[in-house]
C-alpha cells in the first residue's frame, strides 16, 4: 500500500480495514490519490489499473459494519456493483475478489 494507514484522516474502523487490507492486499492496490477528505469514505485503487476502483465507506451501514461500492474499468453486466453491511473479513474477501489477491 502507497501509504501507512494509521496516517490517514479516516475513521478509526476504515485505518483498522486499511491495516488489514495491507497485510493481505498490500501490493495489489493503494489509496487513491483523489481520496478525497470524508473520514467516513476510503477510495482504492489497483496499483496498475487506475480505473479498477473500490470505495469502502461507513455512512448508512450497521455498527461495524462497511459498504463497498465497486468500479470496473469497461461495464461488467450481472457483475454486483455495491455491497453492504459487510463485517471486515466479509468486506476484506470482498476486496480481495474485486483486485483479484
Amino acid at each position: 500500500m502507497n501509504t501507512n494507514p494509521w496516517s490517514l484522516p479516516k475513521d478509526r474502523s476504515l485505518r483498522r480495514l486499511l491495516v488489514s487490507l495491507d497485510e493481505k492486499l498490500g501490493d495489489a492496490c493503494d489509496v487513491a490519490p483523489d481520496d478525497g477528505v470524508d473520514p467516513n469514505i476510503v477510495t482504492l485503487r489497483h496499483s496498475e489499473l487506475d480505473r479498477l476502483r473500490a470505495h469502502v465507506y461507513l455512512h448508512g451501514q450497521r455498527p461495524g459494519t462497511y459498504g463497498v461500492f465497486f468500479e470496473y474499468p469497461h461495464p461488467v453486466p450481472g457483475i454486483l456493483e455495491t455491497e453492504e453491511n459487510l463485517p471486515l473479513p466479509k468486506a476484506l474477501a470482498s476486496l480481495a475478489l474485486h483486485f483479484d489477491a
